[in-house]
């Protein structure tokens, strides 16, 4: 099958440089399938799960945020984080869960609120992928 250069970038490192096949993952408009050849695109990346099939093996990486650009069989993702999933500390996500859940309810300002809401999904996401890959 064809393939595509495919790379995921954080601010702290490349994450992932490969050539795949089929990449799943979720823009901010719901989720979106890419294959050799797309047509340019580029999207702001929701937090939640990409999954990637090469031609050797299926990945599983959580991202939180970001943005995807296609251009010429090449994908590049710009992501806020991103990890393999078999990276994740189930546990760690737990407690960050349980953390953020205490902190929003002392919280008044809605910038605060928005934030802590936000790494209460990142966790909650995390949480998620983790227990699928049991």
């Amino acid at each position: 099958m064809a393939t595509f250069n495919f790379k995921i970038i954080t601010p702290l490192k490349i994450v992932l440089e490969k050539e795949v096949e089929r990449v799943i993952l979720r823009t901010i408009e719901g989720d979106m399938g890419i294959l050799p050849n797309h047509a340019p695109f580029v999207a702001e990346l929701a937090i939640g799960e990409m999954k990637i099939k090469s031609t050797s093996e299926e990945l599983k990486f959580f991202v939180a945020g970001g943005f995807l650009e296609i251009k010429d069989n090449n994908v590049v993702i710009l992501a806020d984080d991103a990890m393999d999933a078999k990276d994740i500390d189930i546990e760690q996500a737990k407690k960050e869960v349980e953390i953020a859940k205490a902190k929003l309810v002392k919280l008044k300002e809605d910038r605060d609120i928005a934030v802590t809401q936000r790494a209460l999904e990142a966790s909650l996401t995390k949480v998620k992928i983790a227990e699928n890959l049991k």
